[in-house]
């Protein structure tokens, strides 16, 4: 990891960016809220500059029409579908093509992350067939995925010229506030409190799942595989702390000890 860490450090300095990139990314691992982050940003901007609704999980065109910066989400080499079976190739090979002038990292509880990954894996993509805790311990899904995921963020936040961590968990305390501090970043500088309280309102997370149920979501990687079954939706729950449903005792030791491991603290990223 530390070669492929040398080789970004290498290749990105100073690199300018190109027509096709944006000039701001949201970055997050898999499974760690980026659509309902995507949808508060969207309905904000549709409400504010009238824009019709239906683009509201477009992001680079509502931001684009806003007469903001455009925005992108990105996983940033570490989706799910990767043959890679850790994040650093496909992240320096992804980070090399494009230029993080300007980044929002969203982060999210690693316990919760796995939970929803195994979920996604197992009744959305169908690219695992084990048990969740055979799906913690893999190099393609596992814990040490996501933790050199944020690590390698850590130790290249300085190429970017302004970076802005924020948690999923943050989002659920107190959305307008973290919602504000987004639009922020991205060059939404006159916020309205009133437009921010009926995005959060909107976007609440049953009605989203609703929405979902309803098919009226244009992406087919939003869309339900399952009607009948709770978890295979990708609006699957929403909760902080929703793990201790799902993993035993001797997976969160697990997951416990190798974030100890490794030296992981979210608090370093800001």
């Amino acid at each position: 990891m530390k070669q492929a860490i040398r080789m970004l450090l290498r290749t990105l300095s100073g690199r300018p960016k190109t027509s096709a990139e944006s000039d701001v990314y949201i970055v997050s691992y898999p499974k760690s809220g980026r659509t309902w982050l995507r949808a508060l940003i969207g309905k904000y901007l549709s409400l504010k500059y009238e824009i019709p609704e239906d683009l509201i999980l477009s992001t680079e065109s509502i931001t684009t029409k806003s007469g903001l910066p455009k925005v992108s989400f990105t996983h940033a080499g570490t989706e799910m579908g990767s043959d890679s079976v850790g994040p650093p190739k496909d992240l320096s090979r992804v980070r090399h093509k494009r230029s993080y002038n300007h980044v929002i990292l969203l982060g999210r509880d690693v316990k919760d992350i796995l939970v929803s990954s195994y979920f996604q894996a197992t009744k959305r993509s169908f690219l695992f067939t084990g048990t969740i805790s055979e799906f913690i311990a893999t190099r393609r899904f596992g814990v040490l995925r996501i933790l050199e995921f944020y690590d390698i963020w850590l130790r290249t936040r300085h190429l970017t010229d302004s970076f802005l961590f924020i948690r999923y968990e943050q989002l659920h305390q107190n959305p307008q506030a973290t919602l504000a501090r987004v639009l922020n970043f991205i060059g939404e500088n006159d916020i309205d409190d009133n437009t921010l309280e009926q995005s959060v309102e909107y976007c609440a997370f049953d009605k989203l799942r609703k929405l979902e149920a309803q098919g009226r979501f244009k992406e087919s990687s939003l869309r339900t595989r399952n009607p009948e079954d709770p978890e295979s939706y990708k609006t699957r729950r929403g909760e902080i702390g929703g793990y201790t449903e799902f993993l035993s005792e001797a997976d969160q030791r697990f997951i416990d000890e190798a974030i100890k491991a490794q030296k992981f603290d979210f608090d370093k990223l800001g």
